[in-house]
């Protein structure tokens, strides 16, 4: 075959493919056409992206409108941020939830149940907060509420307004794993701000984070489309990957890349999974306990060609597949098994899982990937753990689009676009036949290659038009060397602009959408902009020779180009319009509000805030004029868009009943077309509606509404004064209105709007049993306008309730303690009313006398309740509190109670029969002085029953405080101290005696049992006879009796000529009586020889007698003169023992030095407390509060740090100190001594110091523990033994080492 056939047979190949290539561009071309017109206007969040205002303002009258799609359940719309206060509206479980926070406790609201908002449909929300009500509205039909309780009704705003996320805001009240919003939005708007008007960012004052103009179809996509992943940092993110035994992930892929990330999940404790392309092969890798576990796959799939890939992980073992091709690989089983946690990453990571993707050494965040890694290509057909899931599912997605159309190894593709500009929304692939081309042909191909082609961006006016030249496109090619003439140069559309046409003015036999050199040359080509506000827009277009000879192949027509447009912008004049038609209407002499249903201003480039109405001409003042809500009474030419929002504006009715109103809107450089308002008042017509009356149970409450009464009257979207005053009240029951704190009040009067609302009741109070069938009623007087008035009276029919008691029957006790009432002895029925026996109660109107009435186990008192079904379920009792020695009875009185009526009083009785057996007692208890015995007679403490006054006592607690005894006779030989058994012959013979043993208490006693047997007993039993327990209490009176002793007894240290605080640190006694308080002690001193005593705040004031409180509250101030040691005597006295002591004195020059310093001992890795046990300063300074004494770390420790509760600190004070919130704590290094140095500081004097630090192991020593550590008294200059009773310390079980101060001990 010839030359010339091949390239003609090559050329009509071409020719083929690319018309099929235009019909299918074409096709898919219409479908999206139509989808972005739907998707056009908005904006796009994609889970991570927000807008956030720099705002601060604060008031009680806020509101919030949005409008917005989602298929996502979850996920942030709007944040009003404040240091404590907060506005936050958010989708929970595809529910709205607000929760507000005005400084008092958070406060949630939710939609209405059963209507979900994830649905992809446009819903319309609107938040309205005026002081203390808060509502809820979405789609117009749909309203909740609440009131706010609290005072303070003022949001303050601080941080800022956020949209669609939080900006990563740290605050207490957002959750660490906040949800962002995915989906769109086409208006937002809180308050004056409207958040969505741009998106460009301005620098301090709006931030705009990955938020795109219109809304992507990828919302719109199920799991069944494909994904198209086009840069190194695209990926989805999906819910955290739910495993319990087993982890499968399946997909299809297809890509020309050697590296990229297809899978990513982090989990517990630093473990992970992933899977990723390393050289063209898919590896999977697995960390887990600190092991890393690869394994790769043999199969290539770089190839440009679809694979199946499926990773199984187990706890032992992970598997990967790839075209049914299996690798294995066994994993330890000894670890715990992987728990995920975060985001499942698919085909690429996030910034913040990067670096840690980085640490585990995944190769495609290596090198110069490290800002990357994400996969190139296409995914579909994904599974988790056998569900499938996509761009539905995901949480967050970045640089993706929804579909790909692949590249196949023989018929290569690119779109080379002259910009950085971001892809279409649909992938363009364009084949090209591989053709034999010549030796010229290819050496110009390596000369120019793509890049043959230079474009400068076409600038168009905001709805004009401008022509396509030659400086637009310029085609750098040796046309003289390739044969061809450059208007051979053909440039074909493939892809028409979004938001535009290009008008061609070419030749009609050439072929539909192309031009050529010469069309540009000519200005043939010219694109017409839409008049929409988005900054730009682009055409796709190739470029082919129209010759016959041979070319490159970059002159074939197989690159796609982008060509962009800039457009700039203009300011469009608003539009003004009627909605509701040019007809107003109201009553006369009244106002009514306009609203944007009225007027509607729309201006698609300027914010409404900006806009402002105006009346032209003037109105004719015999009909009426315009108001502003904040100012009635003055009339006004003008008003903004805000005011006609906030629905401030006002028609106000003075005269005649037709007139105009001539309006147009201003956006402050252009104005709108005209309106005519044509104003109609008409006179005030009205009628009763409603009048049904009510129907209501004794004791209940029903709503009264419009279905039970309303007046109607005949004007149209106008708020009518509808008032109703009870001039007769209904005489068994009570009007009540619901207030805004949530309480119902009773009301004299009620507007229609509480009927509307559903806010006004009436309760049946009238608790009486109603013998006749009376009906209520209330009548009251109608104001409409406060002009017209009618009589109304509204029946109420009340269906009385009654009580039966059907069964009343007296309870015979004979031989038993307790018996239980049941349905047999007592049971009452209603009529009138359905009640179960739960509901129908009996009140205890007086309690039983000789006994108890128990529900359960509980004591009944008056006005306890029990119900007849705790009667019928035999849960009521009646047990004695003694037995009877005689024949007697016991009653108690109650009355039939439910929540409608009370019943008239009955008596319910128990006739008891007596017990011969049964004891009664005298126990009155005794009373004597501390330290003193007294002997317990007949009428202190006797028992007897009807049959014998022969009973015998057995001790079974014994006296605390003192001791039983018997009075010893000559001939016996008996023990007769701490006695546990005596009888009432002893009490008769006045032989028992209680001795108390002069201890601080005043109260003892003991417990006994009393019985005819003469066994000794330790317990009797419920239903025993001729037993009883009883208490004996005896009640001591304290007598002074100890002398006061002094505790604390040191040297009082001051500064010479200088003064000192004396406190209870300096000198301190203790009186023993156990009833008296060492703050009284009273110290009287004799002559100082080295100066006085005086009172604190007044000097002059000298001191010769105080109390010791006053030492405690530092109230007595030492000024030293004179000598520099001494010596002076002190009274102390409780008020009847006197003790005298000496005050020894020392005055020295300023001083601090060091108390005690024993150092630290700390367990390896562990904290010990730092406290005045093992460092104290000593000083003759006067200082008063311990926060003058500062403590200030001049060289920290190495291996451990000091910390005030939880904080590590450099300063801290004496208070601190001594509060015990100091500690070192060890960094659990190896080293076993270690040291820090301080300084104290205190009043000028400075102080440095040394604190040593020893630290032992667990296994090599355990500090002792100390089982005695009481105080011990030393009398003046005399010595004293230390005994184990007072100080003892013995060593833990377990290993004990060497201590560290022993020398020869290991470190």
């Amino acid at each position: 075959m010839s030359g010339n056939s091949r390239v003609s047979t090559g050329r009509r190949k071409m020719d083929s493919v690319v018309k099929n290539t235009q019909k299918k561009l074409w096709l898919r071309g219409l479908l999206w056409c139509s989808l972005l017109l739907e998707l056009a206007s908005g904006a796009s969040f994609y889970g991570d992206g927000f807008v956030q205002l720099k705002a601060t303002e604060s008031s009680d009258h806020n509101t919030l409108r949005i409008r917005f799609r989602t298929s996502s359940t979850n996920g942030l719309l709007f944040l009003a941020a404040g240091q404590n206060d907060y506005f936050l509206l958010e989708l929970h479980a595809g529910r709205l939830q607000l929760k507000l926070d005005l400084g008092s406790g958070e406060l949630q609201l939710e939609s209405e149940k059963g209507t979900q908002l994830n649905d992809l449909a446009w819903h319309s929300v609107e938040v309205r907060h005026v002081q203390n009500n808060v509502t809820l509205t979405v789609d117009k039909n749909s309203q909740t509420g609440f009131k706010i309780p609290a005072s303070n009704h003022n949001l303050d705003i601080s941080d800022g307004l956020f949209v669609g996320g939080s900006g990563g805001l740290d605050k207490m009240y957002l959750p660490r794993d906040q949800i962002g919003f995915r989906g769109c939005m086409d208006e937002v708007v809180f308050n004056k701000h409207d958040l969505l008007s741009s998106l460009r960012p301005y620098t301090g004052f709006k931030n705009v984070h990955e938020v795109s103009l219109g809304c992507s179809p990828q919302f719109f996509a199920t799991e069944e489309d494909p994904i198209s992943f086009f840069s190194s940092r695209a990926y989805i993110s999906l819910p955290t990957w739910n495993t319990q035994q087993e982890a499968v992930f399946e997909c299809v892929v297809h890509t020309s890349a050697k590296e990229g990330i297809i899978l990513y999940s982090s989990a517990r404790e630093g473990d992970f999974l992933a899977v990723e392309i390393q050289e063209g092969l898919p590896v999977a890798i697995v960390g887990k306990g600190g092991t890393k576990t690869e394994l790769r796959s043999l199969t290539s799939i770089y190839d440009r060609k679809w694979h199946t890939l499926k990773l199984h992980f187990r706890s032992e073992s992970l598997e990967l597949t790839v075209d049914g091709e299996m690798v294995k690989s066994s994993i330890s089983s000894q670890s715990k098994r992987l728990q995920f946690k975060g985001s499942l990453f698919v085909g690429g990571i996030d910034d913040g899982t990067r670096s840690e993707a980085r640490k585990v050494g995944l190769v495609s965040v290596s090198g110069k990937r490290v800002r990357g890694g994400s996969f190139k290509g296409c995914l579909k057909n994904i599974e988790v753990n056998r569900v499938k899931t996509g761009l539905s599912n995901a949480v967050v997605t970045k640089d993706i689009s929804v579909g790909c159309e692949p590249e196949t190894e023989h018929e290569p593709s690119t779109t080379v676009s002259p910009t950085s500009a971001a892809g279409s929304l649909f992938h363009l692939v364009t084949p090209r036949p591989s053709l034999q081309t010549s030796t010229l042909a290819k050496g110009l191909d390596r000369k120019y290659g793509s890049n043959f082609v230079q474009f400068k961006n076409l600038v168009v006016p905001e709805g004009g038009r401008a022509s396509l030249e030659a400086k637009h496109i310029k085609v750098l090619l040796d046309f003289k060397k390739l044969g061809i003439r450059q208007s051979q140069i053909v440039f074909q559309i493939r892809e028409q602009p979004i938001r535009g046409q290009i008008r061609l003015d070419v030749d009609q036999d050439q072929e539909k959408n192309t031009f050529s050199m010469l069309d540009l040359w000519h200005g043939r080509v010219m694109y017409i902009h839409g008049g929409s506000e988005e900054p730009g827009d682009f055409f796709m277009f190739s470029i082919y020779s129209s010759s016959r000879k041979q070319v490159p192949d970059y002159l074939k027509g197989n690159q796609l180009y982008r060509y962009n447009i800039t457009m700039t912008p203009t300011n469009d004049a608003p539009e003004l319009s009627l909605p509701e038609g040019n007809l107003f209407v109201l009553l006369e002499n009244s106002k009514k509000r306009l609203t944007t249903d009225v007027l509607r201003a729309t201006d698609i480039d300027s914010n409404y805030t900006n806009l402002v109405f105006s009346v032209l001409g003037n109105l004719n003042v015999d009909a009426g004029y315009l108001e502003i809500e904040n100012n009635p009474g003055k009339s006004v030419p003008s008003f903004s868009y805000l005011d006609l929002e906030a629905e401030k504006v006002f028609f106000v009715h003075t005269g005649v009943r037709n007139s105009r109103i001539v309006l147009r809107v201003s956006d402050g450089e252009k104005v709108s077309n005209t309106v005519v308002l044509r104003v109609m008042a008409v006179a005030l017509e009205y009628k009763i509606a409603n009048n049904t009356g009510l129907e209501i149970i004794q004791g209940e409450s029903a709503i009264l509404g419009l279905k039970q009464l309303a007046v109607q009257t005949n004007a149209i979207k106008q708020i009518v004064d509808i008032r109703y005053d009870i001039i007769e009240p209904p005489q068994y029951g009570e009007l009540q209105r619901l207030h805004s704190s949530g309480e119902w009040r009773h009301t004299d009067s009620f507007s229609q709007r509480l009927l509307e609302k559903g806010r006004l009741r009436y309760v049946s109070t009238f608790q009486e049993v109603q013998t006749s069938n009376v009906t209520d009623y209330f009548k009251n007087k109608v104001h409409v306008a406060a002009r017209a008035t009618t009589e109304i009276l509204f029946p109420i029919t009340v269906k009385w309730v009654k009580y039966h008691l059907v069964r009343n029957v007296i309870m015979d006790m004979d031989k038993v303690r307790k018996v239980t009432l049941d349905s047999d002895n007592l049971f009452a029925t209603a009529e009138g009313v359905v009640l179960s026996e739960d509901d129908l109660y009996f009140r205890i109107l007086t309690t039983p006398k000789k006994g108890k009435l128990l529900l359960d186990t509980t004591i009944l008192t008056k006005n306890s309740t029990f119900s007849q079904g705790d009667v019928t379920d035999q849960k009521v009792h009646y047990e004695l509190v003694d037995r009877p020695y005689e024949d007697t009875s016991d009653r108690f009185k109650f009355q039939l109670v439910s929540k409608h009526v009370e019943s008239q009083n009955y008596d319910f009785r128990f006739t008891i029969k007596a017990d011969v057996n049964s004891v009664f007692m005298r126990n009155d208890g005794l009373s004597l002085i501390e330290g003193e015995s007294k002997l317990i007679r007949k009428d202190a403490l006797f028992a007897e029953t009807l049959s014998t006054k022969d009973m015998f006592y057995t001790v079974i607690s014994s006296p605390k405080h003192g001791k039983l005894s018997r009075i010893t006779r000559s001939n016996s030989n008996a023990s007769y101290d701490n006695i546990l058994t005596f009888s009432n012959q002893d009490i008769l013979e006045e032989r028992i005696m209680y001795i108390h043993d002069d201890s601080e208490s005043t109260q003892d006693d003991f417990t006994f049992i009393a019985s005819t047997s003469q066994e000794f007993k330790s317990s009797i039993t419920e239903d025993e006879f001729g037993s009883k327990e009883g208490l004996f209490n005896i009640s001591i009176q304290l007598v002074n009796d100890q002398k006061p002793v002094r505790v604390i007894d040191k040297v009082f240290l001051v500064v010479k000529n200088g003064q000192k605080l004396l406190t209870i640190d300096d000198l301190r006694y203790h009186d023993a009586d156990s009833d008296f308080d060492d703050g009284q002690l009273i110290y009287t001193r004799r002559g100082i020889p080295m100066g006085d005593l005086v009172l604190v705040n007044e000097t002059s004031h000298r001191l010769f007698q105080f109390r010791q409180k006053d030492l405690e509250d530092k109230r007595v101030l030492f000024i030293h003169k004179g000598v520099n040691m001494g010596r002076f005597v002190l009274f102390v006295s409780d008020g009847k023992h006197f003790v005298s002591s000496l005050l020894d004195l020392s005055a020295q020059d300023a001083f601090l030095k060091v108390g005690n310093n024993t150092g630290l001992m700390v367990q390896k890795g562990q904290s010990v407390t730092f406290s005045t046990s093992n460092f104290s300063i000593v000083s003759n300074l006067d200082i008063r509060d311990d926060q003058e004494v500062v403590f200030k770390l001049d060289e920290a420790p190495k291996y451990g740090g000091l910390y005030r509760n939880e904080t590590e600190v450099e300063l801290f004070s004496l208070s601190d100190f001594k509060n015990g919130i100091m500690s070192y704590r060890h960094n659990d290094s190896k080293h076993v001594a270690e040291y820090f140095n301080l300084t104290v500081k205190a009043k000028g004097l400075e102080l440095a110091v040394r604190i040593n630090v020893k630290v032992y192991l667990e296994s090599h020593q355990r500090p002792p523990i100390v089982l005695h550590h009481n105080i011990l008294l030393v009398e003046e200059g005399k010595p004293v033994k230390i005994s184990e009773a007072k100080l003892e310390a013995r060593a833990r079980a377990g290993r004990i080492g060497a201590l560290p101060t022993d020398p020869h001990s290991r470190s």
